[in-house]
């Protein structure tokens, strides 16, 4: 009996699910199944970069969640990977923004726009709401109100 490999932290069904209670999916429900597949495997591989507090449940698990002592990925988890899976679809044509964060471009103008980016600004996730329903799991981050 072959194990089947987990490559995203949801199912296109439950991504569906998810969007259906969510305003402003329209690069969700314009792509194709192939797509959504890739962009929640991309989500899962971005969130599995982080770093995360404690250790994986199992040493031999593919993916970062869940974490020990859970058994199961938690639901912010799920609704993070969701989020970024959005993230990355909206992202589509605007992925040269993401170029320069990521080369360490801290400024640069473009005719009558100009746009600056904080050190370290192109890691991690795009979307914000999904580091905040993962900030229970990220390590070094502390809630300030």
């Amino acid at each position: 009996m072959s194990e089947t490999t987990i490559t995203a932290y949801v199912t296109t069904e439950e991504a569906e699910t998810y969007f259906a209670g969510r305003l402003h999916v329209d690069p969700w429900t314009e792509a194709g199944d192939s797509d959504k597949q890739v962009a929640l495997t991309m989500a899962t591989r971005a969130i599995d970069r982080l770093q995360l507090r404690g250790r994986k449940a199992d040493p031999e698990q593919g993916l970062a969640f869940p974490r020990h002592p859970n058994a199961d990925v938690p639901m912010a988890v799920k609704d993070a990977c969701c989020e970024e899976a959005l993230a990355l679809l909206e992202q589509g044509g605007n992925s040269q923004r993401r170029r320069l964060q990521q080369e360490g471009v801290q400024s640069f103008t473009l005719g009558n726009m100009s746009e600056t980016y904080a050190p370290g600004g192109g890691r991690g996730l795009l979307s914000q709401e999904a580091k905040e329903l993962l900030r229970p799991w990220l390590l070094g981050g502390v809630f300030i109100t």
